[in-house]
């Protein structure tokens, strides 16, 4: 193991794969429906272009061109998906080893879109009954066991 993973700031980094997780669900869900356009958009047809001068510029062949921006966004979303197989295989078991209560605490402090945490120890407070410190350590202790599950250790 390499010295640079003890300077790693492991809370962080679950945060922010917690934060990642429906941007990568949504890159599985709509693979096939991009890549499937991709495909489409390379073998469509185009019309021709009629020109008086002649010209020898890879430019002038849209469909070349076409080909070309078709085949790198094919292997930009090939790229992606693997990425997303990749996050979902390391952080789904983890994330499955939290018990309910766990993963609910993590979802409304740090999943859900447009909301702070703040309002996510409100929403805490109010379904448990519980003073915002011990919210606050409730969601501490939610988030200091993924990041023992993800990295094998929260410091």
């Amino acid at each position: 193991m390499s010295i640079m993973w003890n300077y790693l700031d492991k809370r962080r980094a679950t945060v922010a794969a917690l934060k990642d997780y429906d941007g990568m669900k949504f890159i599985i869900d709509s693979y096939q429906d991009d890549l499937k356009l991709a495909k489409e958009q390379m073998t469509g047809v185009s019309s021709p272009r009629y020109g008086f001068a002649p010209s020898s510029s890879n430019q002038d062949n849209p469909t070349e061109h076409r080909l070309i921006h078709g085949i790198s966004q094919t292997a930009k979303l090939n790229e992606r998906y693997q990425q997303a197989r990749l996050y979902f295989k390391w952080f789904e078991p983890a994330w499955q080893e939290l018990s309910e209560d766990e993963r609910f605490v993590l979802d409304v402090c740090y999943r859900t879109p447009n909301q702070s945490m703040n309002q996510g120890l409100a929403i805490l407070m109010d379904k448990y009954f519980i003073a915002k410190t011990t919210a606050y350590n409730r969601k501490n202790k939610a988030l200091d066991h993924l990041t023992l599950l993800l990295y094998g250790a929260h410091h």
